[in-house]
């Protein structure tokens, strides 16, 4: 992933979602590594901005089969119709800042 100018951590969920659905650790590492480090969520700090946009029906839960292992059932989260677009401008902004 590319370098980002700063943004804030809903803008760079949205970001990544782009890519296609992800689990919450999986996230965290993304955001991570899109914003070079800048923006560090923890679960508790992705499980709020996630909460928000899923409130703002921008961002839809799917849960998953359980881990035979373990019982676990793995969440994902995936970008709505309007989620996507907001993604959309969110990275062609960012690609305008970076031109």
């Amino acid at each position: 992933m590319s370098p980002a100018p700063i943004v804030t951590p809903r803008e760079a969920l949205l970001r990544v979602l782009v890519a296609g659905e992800s689990d919450e650790p999986d996230l965290i590492r993304k955001i991570r590594d899109w914003t070079d480090g800048q923006i560090q969520l923890d679960e508790a700090a992705l499980g709020s901005v996630l909460a928000e946009l899923e409130v703002s029906a921008l961002v839809e839960r799917h849960s998953g089969a359980a881990d035979k292992r373990t019982g676990h059932v793995r969440t994902t989260f995936a970008l709505t119709a309007a989620g996507h677009s907001q993604a959309v401008e969110i990275l062609a902004d960012s690609l305008t800042r970076n031109a």
